[in-house]
């Protein structure tokens, strides 16, 4: 078997992530959509590690609330 390919953003999600459905997040300044996920790996308040058939997500939500500071100061 292939492994899976490994992909990971900094972004919003759209909650909750449920099993059988698809994922919105907001990155890079677009709305982006996964396919159905097949397997919720890990939650935390940093980031959130799902998979779908293809590809494992890591969307780490705590990087774009760092970033965003600096700026809006």
């Amino acid at each position: 078997m292939k492994p899976k390919k490994f992909v990971q953003i900094y972004g919003k999600v759209v909650l909750p992530i449920i099993r059988g459905m698809t994922v919105r997040y907001f990155s890079n300044g677009t709305w982006k959509e996964t396919a159905r996920v097949r397997r919720v790996i890990e939650v935390t308040d940093a980031y959130i590690k799902f998979e779908t058939d293809r590809i494992r997500y890591c969307i780490d939500f705590g990087m774009v609330e760092d970033n965003a500071m600096p700026i809006a100061a």
